[in-house]
C-alpha cells in the first residue's frame, strides 16, 4: 500500500522542505552543520587572539563577533569574547556570554575561572568564591584563578586569605605582571605603600604594556609624589590603548584636581562616548558641573549614574553637596551620614553633615551626634559654632556660650588629636595581643599620647614602626610620640622615610614642623611650596603654605596662598579670612583688608582675633576711627593679656585723637611682655609723651 505522498511528487517535495524547515527553527545538529562555519569562526578566535597578545582589546572584541557571527553555537567563542570583555570591564557582558556557553554544553571546568572574575567586578566576590570552590581549573588558568580567589579575598576583608591566594598564584606565574599589580594593590590595601610601589614597578617591569600596571604606577605616583608627576604614567598607558577607560578615568581625575578643567571635561565625555552606561563619566562631569555652580545640571548628570557610585565615599560628598545647594537638606544629610560613618575620623565629612542638619533644623539630632564631639579636645571651630547655634535654638544659651567662647580661640595643636571611644583596657589587651598589627597598636599608642604616657607609647610604636617600614602610618606614629614628648630631632627621620613612602598632608604638616624645630626653616618651605605645586587643588597644602608664608613675612605670597584657599572653601571660614584681611593689610590692600575682615567678624562676631583685624583694618582706614576704637576695645576686653592688641589699641586711640588713652594702651603693653612690634610700641609712646 503506497502513502499518498508516494502518488503526488508536489506534496513529497512540500513534506521535505517543512522538516528542514522545523529541524532549523529546533537548531538540531543538521541545522548546525549547514549554518555554521567553525572554520571561518576558529580562524577569526586566532586572529582575535593575536589583537589581544597586542594589547588591542577592542579589535580582539570585534574579530570574537565575527566568530560568533560565523558558528553562533561555537562555545569557544563565547568564551574568548567573555574575556575579552573582561579585559574591557564590560563584566556583565562578559557573564552574559559565559552563560550562553555553558549552554551551549561547554565544560564548566573552562568557564569556572573567567565566571569568577565577571561576578567579582560585579562586586559579587561571595559568589565569585562559590565558583572558584566548586572544582578545578585547567592547568593554563590556575595562576589566574589562584589571582581571582586572592582579588575577591581582599575585597572580603580576609587580607590573610588573600596573601595565601597570591602567594599560591606565584608558584603557578611567578612572571605575570597581572598578577604583580594586584600583589602591589594587595600591599597597598594593607598599608604598605613602599612594598606596593615596588610590586608595581615589578609588574611594569616584566611587561611594560601593562596598563593595569602603568595605571597602577601612575596612582602611587599621585599619592607619594603629587598630581603632576602622575601624568606620565597615565598618558603613557593611553599611548598603549587610547581609550581604556580604567586610564581614562583617573587620568581625568587627575586633570580636575590640577584645574585644567577643558582637559578633564574631554577625558570625561570620551569615557561616555566609549561606554554610555559608565557611570565614573557621568560622575566626573557633574563634578566639573558642580565646581562652576551648576548644581541642577550636576545633579542630572550624578542620576545618570545609577546609583553605582553610592559606596564611593567622593561620591557622596559631591551628591551631598549638590544637594545641600540645591536646597535639599534632607537628601543631603541621608548623603553625609554615610559618608561621616564610612570614614569616621574624616573632620570634612563631619562638618558637613553638621551643616546640612543645622539647615534643615534638626538640632537636636545634631547635638545627640556632636555635642560629644565638640567635648573632645581638637574640635573644629566650625563644629563648636554650630553645636552652640543647636543649643540656642533648642534655649540652652547658657551652655551655647562655652562653645562660642572655645571657638573664638583657635586650636593650635600642631598635631591632629583624635580620641579614642573603646575603653583603655580593651585597647591594651588588643595591643597587646597583637603588637605589629597597626589597627590595634595605633589606638592605643594615641590614648597613651593623650594621657602623656610617651615611654610606654614607644614601646609599643617603635615594635610596630621596625616591622612595618614600608607603612607611612606606622612610621608617622612613632615620630607622634617622639614629637609629641618634645623630640622633634627623634621625630624628623621617622616623618622623612613616611613622605619618601607617600606625600600626603598629614605627614606634610608633620616634616614641616619637624625641620622648623630643627632650625631648617628654608627645607620646611621648599617641601611646602612642592607640596601645593604638586598638588594646587590641595587645601591642606594651600594652608600649610599660608601659616609658613604668615609666619616669614611673606604677605604678598600668604595672600596668593589665602585666596586660592578662600576660592576653593568659601566665606564660612573665620580664621581664613581673618587671615587674608591680615595678609591683605600687611601687603598694603587696606580697602581689600576691610571688606575681608567685615566677613570674618560676620561669621564669628565673639572671635577676638575677628574683632582685633577688624579693628587693625579699620584703624588703617582713616575715615572711620570710632569704629576701629570700638573694635579693639571688644577685643581688649575678650583677650585682656595680649600686649600686641593692646598697641594697636594704641594706634586706634592715637588715630581718634584721644592721645592720653593711647599713652595708657602703649604703657600696658609694654608692662604685658614681649611681642612682635614692642620696639616700635616703646617708640610710639616715646614720641606721644614728647608731644604732651
Amino acid at each position: 500500500m503506497t502513502s499518498r505522498a508516494d502518488d503526488n511528487p508536489g506534496l513529497a517535495r512540500r513534506l521535505m522542505l517543512a522538516l528542514v524547515a522545523g529541524a532549523l527553527l529546533l537548531g538540531g545538529p543538521a541545522s548546525r552543520l549547514h549554518a555554521e562555519d567553525t572554520g571561518a569562526a576558529r580562524a577569526a578566535i586566532a586572529r582575535a587572539e593575536e589583537h589581544r597578545a597586542r594589547g588591542d582589546n577592542r579589535a580582539a572584541r570585534i574579530e570574537l563577533m565575527n566568530a560568533i557571527k560565523a558558528a553562533p553555537g561555537l562555545p569557544a567563542a563565547r568564551i574568548a569574547q567573555a574575556r575579552v570583555f573582561l579585559s574591557l570591564f564590560d563584566a556583565a557582558g562578559a557573564e552574559a556570554e559565559l552563560s550562553r556557553a555553558l549552554e551551549l554544553g561547554a565544560d564548566r571546568t573552562l568557564v569556572r575561572a573567567p565566571m569568577a572574575e565577571a561576578l567579582l567586578l560585579q562586586g559579587r566576590a561571595d559568589a565569585a568564591l562559590t565558583w572558584l570552590g566548586e572544582g578545578a581549573v585547567p592547568a593554563g588558568d590556575a595562576g589566574y584563578a589562584a589571582r581571582t580567589l586572592g582579588r575577591a579575598q581582599l575585597a572580603l576583608g580576609a587580607m590573610d586569605a588573600a596573601r595565601a591566594a597570591f602567594d599560591r598564584a606565584l608558584q603557578f606565574t611567578p612572571d605575570d605582571s597581572l598578577l604583580w599589580t594586584d600583589i602591589a594593590r594587595f600591599r597597598i590595601a594593607s598599608g604598605d605603600q613602599a612594598g606596593g610601589m615596588e610590586a608595581a614597578d615589578h609588574a611594569v617591569e616584566l611587561n611594560p604594556s601593562n596598563v593595569r600596571a602603568l595605571q597602577l604606577r601612575g596612582e602611587l605616583t599621585r599619592s607619594q609624589t603629587g598630581l603632576a608627576a602622575a601624568l606620565p604614567w597615565f598618558e603613557r598607558a593611553l599611548t598603549i590603548d587610547p581609550n581604556d577607560v580604567s586610564v581614562l578615568g583617573e587620568y581625568a581625575a587627575t586633570l580636575g584636581d590640577m584645574g585644567r578643567m577643558r582637559a578633564m571635561l574631554a577625558a570625561a565625555r570620551q569615557i561616555v562616548a566609549l561606554q554610555p552606561d559608565n557611570p565614573r563619566g557621568y560622575f566626573l562631569q557633574a563634578v566639573l558641573a558642580a565646581r562652576a555652580g551648576r548644581y541642577n545640571l550636576a545633579r542630572t548628570l550624578i542620576q545618570k549614574t545609577g546609583g553605582a557610585l553610592e559606596r564611593v565615599p567622593a561620591a557622596m560628598q559631591v551628591e551631598g553637596v549638590v544637594e545641600f545647594q540645591l536646597g535639599n537638606y534632607r537628601q543631603a544629610i541621608d548623603r553625609f551620614e554615610r559618608l561621616a560613618d564610612a570614614q569616621p575620623h574624616n573632620r570634612r565629612a563631619a562638618e558637613l553633615l553638621a551643616r546640612a542638619l543645622y539647615a534643615e533644623g534638626e538640632h537636636a539630632a545634631l547635638l545627640e551626634r556632636f555635642r560629644p564631639v565638640a567635648n573632645r579636645a581638637g574640635a573644629s571651630a566650625y563644629i563648636l559654632t554650630l553645636v552652640a547655634r543647636s543649643l540656642e535654638a533648642v534655649g540652652d544659651g547658657n551652655a551655647a556660650l562655652e562653645y562660642l567662647a572655645r571657638a573664638a580661640v583657635p586650636d593650635t595643636a600642631p598635631l591632629q588629636r583624635l580620641d579614642e571611644v573603646d575603653e583603655p583596657w580593651l585597647l591594651a589587651d588588643a595591643a597587646r595581643a597583637a603588637p605589629r598589627d597597626a589597627r590595634a597598636v595605633i589606638p592605643y599608642v594615641r590614648m597613651l599620647v593623650a594621657r602623656g604616657d610617651f615611654a610606654l607609647a614607644a614601646e609599643y610604636a617603635k615594635p610596630l614602626a621596625e616591622a612595618n617600614p614600608g607603612v607611612p602610618d606606622a612610621q608617622m606614629l612613632l615620630g607622634d610620640v617622639y614629637f609629641a614628648s618634645g623630640n622633634a630631632a627623634g621625630a624628623l627621620p621617622l616623618y622623612e622615610r613616611a613622605a619618601r613612602i607617600r606625600l600626603a598632608e598629614p605627614v606634610v604638616r608633620r616634616l614641616s614642623l619637624a625641620l622648623r624645630e630643627a632650625g631648617r626653616a628654608d627645607q620646611a618651605d621648599a617641601l611646602l611650596q612642592s607640596f601645593v605645586d604638586f598638588s594646587p587643588a590641595h587645601t591642606g597644602g594651600l594652608r600649610l603654605l599660608a601659616n609658613a608664608q604668615i609666619d616669614r613675612g611673606n604677605w604678598p605670597g600668604a595672600v596668593a596662598a589665602l585666596t586660592a584657599l578662600h576660592a576653593q572653601l568659601g566665606s564660612n571660614q573665620p580664621t581664613l579670612l581673618t587671615d587674608l584681611a591680615l595678609a591683605r593689610l600687611r601687603a598694603g590692600d587696606v580697602a581689600t583688608a576691610v571688606h575681608d575682615s567685615r566677613l570674618a567678624y560676620r561669621v564669628q562676631p565673639a572671635s577676638p582675633l575677628a574683632s582685633h583685624v577688624r579693628g587693625m583694618a579699620l584703624t588703617a582706614q582713616p575715615d572711620t576711627p570710632m569704629l576701629a576704637v570700638e573694635m579693639l576695645e571688644k577685643a581688649q576686653t575678650l583677650q585682656p593679656r595680649n600686649p600686641w592688641l593692646r598697641y594697636h589699641l594704641a594706634q586706634a586711640y592715637a588715630a581718634a585723637g584721644k592721645t592720653s588713652r593711647a599713652v595708657g594702651a602703649l604703657r600696658a603693653s609694654l608692662s604685658l611682655g614681649a611681642f612682635p612690634e614692642r620696639t616700635q610700641a616703646a617708640a610710639m609712646l616715646r614720641d606721644l609723651q614728647g608731644r604732651s
